[in-house]
């Protein structure tokens, strides 16, 4: 899971990154943190119009943009289909030591991440 994750986080989108493996499914999903100035230039490239960082995060061709980009870079890490993450959700907020969700030395704290975002999660596989 965590060279996925080094693999994916060379995405030029991603600021930080998580996958999550739910045992009752076949496929993983991921939440990302979008980097956001990476993702307001491919926006104004596309000339999409949003209110602020959070709505362009929520648009349906952001996360396509970043959800392609993510697979460009598995395929490149020749990682299997199974290790990609077949749905995300793009996050405009950082994740900080302050936050709680990264140590210091910015490692992600995957049960804290897990608990702040378990609806997320739970949307993810539901839909």
């Amino acid at each position: 899971m965590y060279q996925v994750e080094a693999a994916l986080s060379s995405c030029p989108y991603v600021d930080n990154f998580m996958l999550h493996a739910d045992p009752f499914h076949n496929y993983c999903v991921a939440l990302v943190v979008a980097s956001r100035p990476a993702v307001e230039a491919w926006a104004k490239k596309e000339g999409l119009e949003y209110t602020d960082f959070a709505d362009l995060c929520r648009k349906e061709e952001t996360i396509k943009e970043v959800q392609a980009s993510l697979v460009k870079e598995g395929k490149k890490a020749r990682l299997d289909k199974f290790e990609m993450p077949a749905k995300i959700k793009l996050l405009p907020e950082p994740w900080t030591p302050e936050s709680g969700l990264v140590t210091a030395a910015l490692k992600i704290k995957r049960e804290a991440i897990r608990k702040a975002f378990a609806e997320d999660l739970a949307q993810l596989y539901a839909a």
